[in-house]
Parts: structure tokens; sequence; C-alpha cells
């Protein structure tokens, strides 16, 4: 025997020890062809116990977020109702109120109050001028942007 680079040759002597025997495993009885289906046919029953459960979870989660879904889309609707009557009174509301304004019923409603129209010399008028103008004030600008930005906001707010 050829061992690390070195071509002696040893010899290996064997003894025998009962002490040192092999034990050898217990031999397992093979399952027959009936309690093997048995097996198989208890996981296949497991799975698909396992698979309706999951079935019946997920249908129960799916109609729980539907009901969920119902319920806020029924408040939208009687909250859309209730936007619809508000509205309509704030309509006639309206309309009543235009109603009130009637030219004959305001001038009925002055003569019941003692109200009459001004006489000539309780009229003064005040007089605001001819000309439509407004006055700018200058600045002294040092930055020729700055001086644009500030022509142009006055410009801007006369406009509007």
């Amino acid at each position: 025997m050829y061992t690390k680079g070195s071509s002696a040759l040893k010899t290996e002597y064997y003894t025998y020890d009962e002490t040192k025997q092999r034990k050898t495993a217990s031999v397992k009885a093979v399952p027959s062809k009936k309690a093997y289906s048995r097996k198989k046919v208890k996981q296949i029953k497991k799975r698909i116990v396992a698979a309706a459960m999951m079935m019946f979870t997920m249908a129960f989660v799916v109609l729980f977020r539907y009901g969920a879904i119902a319920k806020e889309y029924s408040e939208l609707s009687s909250a859309r109702a209730e936007l619809e009557l508000i509205n309509a009174k704030v309509v006639e509301t309206r309309m009543k109120a235009e109603g009130n304004l009637d030219m004959k019923k305001i001038e009925q409603e002055a003569e019941r109050l003692g109200l009459r129209p001004p006489m000539k010399n309780q009229i003064k008028y005040i007089s605001l001028g001819n000309t439509d103008n407004g006055e700018v004030l200058k600045t002294e600008e040092t930055n020729v942007l700055s001086a644009f930005i500030n022509r142009m906001s006055v410009i801007l707010e006369y406009l509007y």
C-alpha cells in the first residue's frame, strides 16, 4: 500500500473482537399495498379538507368586504339624496327671496313704516372729478432686473 509518498508497505493486522461487532439495524416491515394506499388516502383527504377550509375562508373574506362596500355605497347614496334635498331647499329659499324683491311690495312696506322718498334739499351730490387716474410712485432702482419687476407689478396692480 502506497501512503504519503512512501513506497513502504505497511501490513495491517485485523483482530476479531466480539464486543466491536457491528450491530445490525432492525429491519422495518415494508407496508403492504393496502396500508400504503390508506395512508395516501388520508393525506389526500387532509389536503382536500385544508383546501376547502381555505376556499371557505377566502369566500368569507370576499363576502365580508362586499358587505362593507355595499354599506358604504348605501350611506353615500343616502348622503347624495340628502344633498339634493338641501339644494332644492336652497333654490326654493332663493326663489322666495327674489319674490320678496317685488317693487310694489317694497313700496307698500315702506309706506307702512312711514318712509318717504327723499326731498331735493335732502339730496347732496359729491363730485368725484372727471378723471380716472392712478398715481404711481417713482422709486429709484439700482438693479435693472428689480426695476423691471417693480414696474411690472405696478402695471398689474393697476390692471387688477
